[in-house]
């Protein structure tokens, strides 16, 4: 029986066309039952500190940042001469400072609202886009601890 004589055989049509759904079908089962599961995030620990990763809208002018770790999140506006921090979670303190205030000690931001998840800062000089903020947010014992550029309030360059 020749090669083509072989693809008018409905059993070879049938073949082919089932082996490779079958064999992507187990290469998932395979990484389902046998693969590595994913770890469950553990809690906050009181007394631990915590980083926060800086989201890559700050680094663009007219952006929106954000500071995240997991679940714990930090979004950063300006309004007016002040700097807006708006936490997913009821803060217990928050500091903030300015890279160009060198040897400054960070100052406490603020509670906008009595759940404590709006926060304002206004720094004793102007926010320059070329700066940036360093946080310091506190709950239950935690702390979290992060930098972003001031980039984002820049006006948006429009074409």
């Amino acid at each position: 029986m020749g090669f083509w004589q072989a693809l008018k055989n409905k059993h070879v049509i049938v073949a082919l066309l089932v082996a490779p759904i079958l064999a992507v079908l187990t290469w998932y089962a395979v990484g389902f039952f046998l693969g590595d599961k994913p770890e469950e995030a553990a809690p906050a620990q009181v007394g631990s500190s915590y980083p926060l990763v800086e989201r890559p809208g700050c680094r663009y002018a007219g952006g929106k940042c954000a500071l995240v770790n997991e679940d714990f999140e930090l979004a950063l506006s300006l309004e007016g001469d002040a700097l807006v921090i708006e936490s997913v979670v009821a803060l217990d303190y928050l500091l903030v400072g300015l890279r160009s205030a060198n040897d400054a000690e960070p100052a406490a931001a603020s509670a906008q609202l009595p759940e404590r998840k709006r926060w304002r800062f206004a720094p004793s000089t102007a926010v320059e886009a070329s700066d940036a903020v360093r946080i310091v947010a506190g709950v239950g014992g935690a702390t979290w601890f992060g930098e972003a550029s001031l980039t984002f309030t820049a006006p948006a360059a429009r074409d």
